[in-house]
Parts: C-alpha cells; structure tokens; sequence
C-alpha cells in the first residue's frame, strides 16, 4: 500500500478510535461518574490492546493492518491531550480535586505501564499459537 492509502487507513481508524472514546466519555459523565474515569478507561484499554499488536507483531507482519488498528484506532481512542487538560484542572481544585488527581496520575501511568506489558505478554502467547 502507498503512502497516501496508509494515511488513508490510519485516518479511518483514528476516526472510529476517537468516535469510540467519546461515546466511552458520554457513557460515563451519563451515570454520574467524572469524566477523568472514561479518560482513563479509554487509555488503559488502548494501551492493553496496543501491547497486543506489539506483542503479536503486527507491525512486521501486516503493516496496513498494524497502521489501521494501532497507530489509526488506537491513536484515536487513546488521548494525551485531554489527559493533560483533566490533570491542569484537578490541580487547579480543592482538596478532593487534589486527591483525585494523584489517584488519576497514578492509576493512568502505572496502569498504563502494567496494561502494556501485561498486553505484550498476551500478544506473545497468542502469536505463538
């Protein structure tokens, strides 16, 4: 596939990643919660399937898949961005704000990390069979 078909793909994936955080957010903010749970929710599950595609290898094996599902979806559901906003305005609250924010930093890096490798292993395994 060419250059401009991959960007393409990647488009239509980041498209439907990004549609999907939002219904995950609306869901959320929906029953009440804060919006930093569908945050959070939608980059652990990204980074969890993201160690997948690494540990499958998908990159080497299909690179258009690999652009479709990982840096497309996966780019899309996943958001740095709004992360960094959440955290400025928990910061700028009070104390359970505060509290909060410390919870959130910890669960979305920590979690991240563990949901990645935890995913890599998945992918390893599932690669093999």
């Amino acid at each position: 596939m060419n250059g401009m078909g991959l960007a393409c793909v990647v488009g239509l994936g980041g498209a439907a990643g990004t549609l999907l955080r939002y219904g995950i957010g609306r869901w959320v903010t929906a029953r009440g919660r804060h919006s930093v749970l569908g945050t959070l929710i939608a980059n652990l599950a990204g980074s969890l399937a993201m160690g997948v595609l690494i540990g499958i290898g998908l990159e080497e094996r299909q690179a258009s898949a690999y652009a479709l599902a990982g840096i497309g979806f996966l780019g899309g559901l996943t958001t740095y961005s709004t992360l960094n906003v959440q955290k400025a305005s928990l910061f700028r609250g009070g104390g359970r704000s505060k509290a909060l924010l410390a919870w959130y930093v910890t669960a979305t890096y920590a979690g991240g990390f563990a949901l990645t490798a935890a995913g890599v292993g998945i992918g390893c395994f599932v690669g093999r069979q």
